[in-house]
């Protein structure tokens, strides 16, 4: 063990030029600690191989390898990655030098020349924090080795408690939430059977359940059917707490409480413990049991655990009923605020598709929308309102029925989406949204496409070509108190597929706009006969997994 307050210290101090070493020595000396020197990076990291040292004084550029690298060999090391580095330098490093010195670990960044009574200041606290740190974790070391296997049992138990509640609270709907829990109680109390039943309130009837076991089990569990356990219920919820029966007094127990046909090879015939679920105000949600104690019968510790595991599941369970029943009603809201059907255009085919994303009523503000008008034009429309959750899908709801209205007036593009974007800022002031607004004349091919800060459309022309409809950028509605929009117009050939899309089918992290965009182009089988196929095809290739953003596509095909 590393003595503490400094004393017995080594430090190693390591730069290519040996008038520099003599330097430092001759300002360390005083401290009373062992000096090592090393003369390059490579020497430091043998010295290190068999040293205990406290501070490294590392020099940032040597030849060979310089004090950046050396540094990193040091952090990845075990026995060396605690070390407190300090690196000094001649030259007038920028901060990103400086920067890249920290990232490497160190803890200090020195430019010579150096102030002697400073650097011997630091070296000293250094040093002494570093001893301390060994010195508690040798402690800490020791005190873990002395505890008796009953405080390690249970130390690693509120581990697995604590893994426990990450993975249930990490989950966002009911199913995966019973799940989780039969698989935390299963690990956390060491049982190779576990369910988890849910009651419909003020009845004991289940109105949902989920079962775990262990490869013990596999082949039995296809053969077996539920058992009423109805009795067993009143006894847990009399006691309200967790009740227990042990391997050896099981048959009598369920005999007597009017628990019958228990095919042989149930595990609760091995074992039985059971805890209530209950609610935050004293509901009764059901109960989660466990059976067939690997190692033996359940204890009164497993009672303490289980019981423990309980309260958080209960508490998981009616934040996913919450979140389930908010998000049905937010996506029930949005989807009011949708098309119901899409009108049939001659010369055209048209699908659309919505995925809701998010979780309880986080829920966005994206739309589509198709409009025939009276002289076998279309109006097509498409966006997005900023931000999430009801609020979001009623300002969408306005806009889409706002644009649907224009349309159905023949107002011109550019009015109608100016119109649109002082709407929103006079009902939803700070709110902002974005728009494609596209008119279409199926028989002439003639299209006229105006966007709000939205992506252009995407088209495939019948020759196989790919990319961006030709449009004019403008800023999304909510940005500027007096619009301006331009129409760009472009004629289409039969044949044509024109894809409108929702910023939640291309934003990723970790790639580009771009990159995203020439996916999207790819993904796109113009070919297909059926739209709407195609467009699922297109959300499974490119959010093959549920996101947290909404999406809304809308497809056409000129066939005329």
């Amino acid at each position: 063990m590393t003595a503490l307050s400094g004393h017995g210290a080594t430090v190693l101090m390591v730069d290519d030029t040996p008038a520099n070493l003599v330097a430092l020595s001759a300002i360390l000396e005083p401290l009373g600690h062992r000096l090592l020197e090393a003369c390059s990076g490579e020497e430091a990291l043998r010295h290190l191989l068999t040293e205990d040292v406290d501070l490294i004084l590392l020099d940032v550029r040597m030849p060979g390898m310089d004090g950046f690298e050396t540094a990193r060999h040091i952090k990845q090391r075990q026995r060396t990655g605690d070390i407190p580095i300090v690196f000094l330098t001649a030259f007038g490093d920028g901060a990103s030098a400086v920067a890249a010195g920290i990232s490497t670990g160190a803890v200090d960044y020195l430019a010579k020349p150096l102030d002697p009574t400073l650097l011997r200041a630091k070296a000293q606290v250094l040093i002494d924090l570093h001893q301390r740190t060994v010195a508690l974790r040798d402690e800490r070391e020791h005190l873990v080795q002395k505890l008796d296997q009953q405080y390690a049992a249970e130390a690693r138990t509120l581990q697995r408690l604590a893994e426990a509640a990450l993975a249930i609270n990490s989950t966002q709907t009911l199913g995966d939430m019973l799940r989780a829990v039969n698989s935390a109680a299963r690990h956390v109390i060491g049982a190779h059977g576990a369910e988890t039943i849910l009651v419909t309130e003020g009845t004991q009837a289940a109105s949902a359940a989920a079962r775990s076991y262990s490869e013990k089990y596999d082949g039995w569990q296809t053969r077996s059917h539920p058992l009423e356990l109805g009795p067993l219920f009143d006894i847990v919820w009399r006691q309200a707490g967790p009740v227990r029966m042990t391997a050896s007094d099981i048959s009598r127990s369920f005999a007597a409480h009017g628990v019958g046909d228990v095919l042989a090879g149930h595990p609760m015939l091995e074992g039985w413990l059971a805890t209530p679920l209950i609610g935050r105000s004293g509901r009764r949600l059901g109960l989660i049991q466990v059976a067939d104690k690997a190692g033996g019968d359940f204890t009164t510790t497993d009672e303490s655990v289980l019981f423990q595991l309980a309260q958080l599941a209960a508490v998981a369970i009616e934040n996913a009923e919450r979140f389930e029943l908010e998000h049905s009603v937010a996506d029930a809201l949005q989807r009011a605020l949708l098309p119901r059907s899409l009108p049939e255009v001659k010369g055209l085919e048209v699908a659309a598709r919505y995925r809701a994303g998010g979780a309880g009523n986080d829920v966005g503000g994206d739309w589509y929308d198709v409009v025939a008008m009276g002289d076998g034009r279309v109006v097509l429309t498409l966006g997005d309102v900023m931000g999430r959750g009801p609020r979001a899908a009623a300002i969408m709801g306005q806009l889409r029925t706002a644009l649907h209205a224009y349309a159905l007036h023949d107002l011109p593009p550019s009015v109608a989406m100016r119109s649109a974007d002082l709407l929103l800022q006079d009902v939803a002031e700070g709110d902002i949204a974005t728009a494609v607004y596209m008119v279409l004349d199926p028989i002439i091919g003639r299209a006229e496409v105006i966007t709000a800060g939205h992506p252009c459309p995407v088209v495939v022309a019948p020759n196989g070509r790919r990319g961006l409809l030709a449009c004019d950028p403008h800023t999304p509605f909510g940005v500027i108190s007096s619009p301006v929009y331009n129409g760009t117009a472009d004629v289409l050939l039969a044949g044509t597929v024109v894809l409108l899309y929702t910023d939640g089918l291309v934003e990723r992290r970790h790639s580009s706009l771009d990159e995203r965009t020439s996916e999207l182009l790819a993904s796109i089988d113009a070919d297909e006969a059926d739209l709407g196929v195609m467009c699922d095809r297109v959300l499974e290739r490119m959010v093959p997994d549920a996101g947290d953003d909404d999406i809304a596509l809308l497809a056409v095909r000129l066939v005329r």
